[in-house]
């Protein structure tokens, strides 16, 4: 419960820090099918933004029992400066993802947070914790980057 709310807050300042709109196009950038294929899970849902506690993404994605599993905050691109520097948000640059990248938080042994920026928009992608794997992300720092290379194919 604690790592949820923990997330959430950490998901709740990354995404409501800029401009929220989702256009129709953003719903593609990252597709349910997309999520399936690199979770391996069957059944994900794309829910709606404050359909749920947490579900504050312009992108939400969900297990087939509702519980969240992926927010993607889709922004303009000076918003990866701010993200960047926002205390706590920064551990480590990643190199080859876009044009720059990087993972998060600062704190802790988990990175469950990871920010890129290509062309003129910047993206983050944000997991949730499994509470019945013991409290692990989602979404490895490695699937996440999957994503964002998917992602990042169209833009």
């Amino acid at each position: 419960m604690y790592r949820n709310c923990v997330l959430s807050s950490v998901c709740t300042v990354l995404l409501l820090a800029g401009p929220l709109a989702c256009q129709v196009a953003d719903q593609e950038l990252v597709t349910v099918q997309d999520v399936e294929q690199v979770t391996g899970m069957e059944g994900v849902q794309l829910v709606p933004r404050s359909s749920q506690m947490g579900a504050g993404g312009d992108l939400n994605f969900a297990t087939a029992d509702g519980a969240l599993l992926l927010i993607v905050g889709i922004q303009d691109a000076p918003m990866y400066d701010e993200w960047k520097a926002e205390e706590g948000f920064f551990h480590a640059d990643v190199a080859d993802l876009g044009d720059e990248a990087f993972e998060g938080p600062a704190a802790g042994e988990q990175r469950y947070v990871l920010i890129f920026r290509k062309g003129d928009k910047a993206i983050s992608l944000s997991s949730f914790f499994n509470m019945q794997a013991g409290g692990a992300p989602y979404l490895s720092q490695e699937q996440l980057r999957e994503i964002a290379r998917i992602a990042i194919g169209r833009l």
